[in-house]
């Protein structure tokens, strides 16, 4: 650790300066780790926050300390502060299948907040639903000896093969939002039937039994939530209309509303709209009030993910709320444990519980449509 000259000076914070370094050399802080919050700093000092302010600047001068602005002061260490190796970063790979999405976009913030935390870069890298770009992203990340990937993974998608080259460079890699049966490793999961299960009870509550499910990935495999919502309804003794799942690729915001019109322009139609996620439920109300069709009270519209404009709609949405950031930073701390500890235990999986949300965009199916309610099993 750096030293300061020990002279005596006539300013505070000069005062200060040294009482610190002294606390810092006994110890009380590991290296690479972050001190407590200025106003508990400032209140163990008897001092004014702008005082402690000179007095952490210049430990920071002599490279006692580093600063990371919006996360907080860390105590720097030899060799690990936020390089390693010879001047090479510490860098956490973060693949994701659509960095547009608002969803991954929350959860990549609590993921980073989290690796600037413990001196670590993120590598951010998009699939855009493409197993094939997945593939060439794994490999990329291979080759760069990163420390760790963080894979958030489309979980009707295979494992993309690639990864067996992490694992042969002894990369550490956490699977999120999917745990690839054909690939054994730690993940971090939600349970999807539990949150579909909380929908499809609370339509059912309101008298719904014409209820479409809106696809939230593309391609033609069902996604662990459309699974959830053709077991429901078949346990309930509703057969699937086939033209009450709704391929993605029909509701982009180029052909949602034809495809609304002629889901509407049939009968029977649908009295409430299960979306596979947010991104789905916003262009689907987006369209419903271009055509007029009144959210609630001709068609009940809930979303998956709870994203943060969610509540602000002009309509609230329904929807499920998935502790994304809570999962973020669920996974993020496997990984280093991967990193720190090595792989020598077993795989482990983290199973996250959803909780429904409800808001306005759900109201008692119509009067001509109505079914009694669903009585609690």
């Amino acid at each position: 650790m750096a030293h300061l000259p020990r002279t005596v000076g006539v300013l505070k914070h000069e005062s200060v300066t040294h009482k610190l370094l002294e606390t810092l050399e006994k110890g009380v802080y590991q290296p690479g780790g972050f001190l407590p919050p200025e106003r508990v700093l400032a209140a163990e000092f008897a001092v004014s926050r702008p005082t402690l302010r000179k007095a952490l600047a210049q430990l920071v001068a002599a490279g006692v300390l580093t600063r990371h602005p919006g996360i907080g002061t860390r105590l720097a260490s030899a060799g690990r502060d936020s390089r390693e190796n010879g001047g090479r970063w510490r860098i956490i790979g973060l693949l994701l299948p659509d960095i547009t999405n608002r969803f991954f976009i929350e959860v990549t913030e609590a993921i980073e907040y989290t690796a600037l935390q413990r001196g670590y870069q993120l590598l951010l890298c998009n699939s855009r639903h493409q197993p094939a770009l997945e593939e060439v992203h794994v490999r990329r990340l291979a080759e760069l000896q990163v420390d760790g990937v963080i894979l958030a993974h489309d979980p009707n998608q295979p494992a993309p093969g690639s990864v067996s080259l992490l694992r042969r460079a002894g990369i550490p890699f956490v699977f999120l939002f999917s745990s690839p049966a054909e690939e054994p490793c730690d993940s971090v999961v939600l349970d999807e039937q539990a949150g579909v299960n909380q929908v499809m009870r609370y339509l059912f509550s309101l008298g719904h039994r014409q209820i479409a499910f809106c696809r939230p990935l593309p391609g033609a495999a069902p996604h662990p939530r459309e699974e959830g919502y053709v077991q429901f309804m078949v346990q309930a003794g509703c057969p699937v209309n086939p033209r009450f799942v709704i391929p993605y690729e029909s509701l982009d915001d180029a052909s949602c509303r034809l495809t609304l019109a002629e889901l509407f322009g049939c009968s029977p139609r649908p009295t409430a709209l299960f979306a596979g996620n947010d991104h789905i439920a916003l262009i689907l109300l987006k369209h419903l009030a271009s055509m007029q069709v009144n959210v609630p009270q001709e068609v009940s519209v809930v979303g998956f993910g709870n994203l943060r404009f969610t509540e602000h709609l002009p309509v609230p949405l329904t929807t499920v709320d998935q502790p994304k950031h809570e999962m973020g930073r669920r996974a993020l701390e496997l990984l280093l444990e991967r990193i720190q500890l090595g792989g020598s235990q077993e795989p482990r999986t983290e199973v996250f519980q959803p909780h429904l949300i409800i808001r306005d965009s759900c109201g008692i199916a119509p009067a001509a449509d109505r079914v009694p309610a669903l009585q609690p099993a």
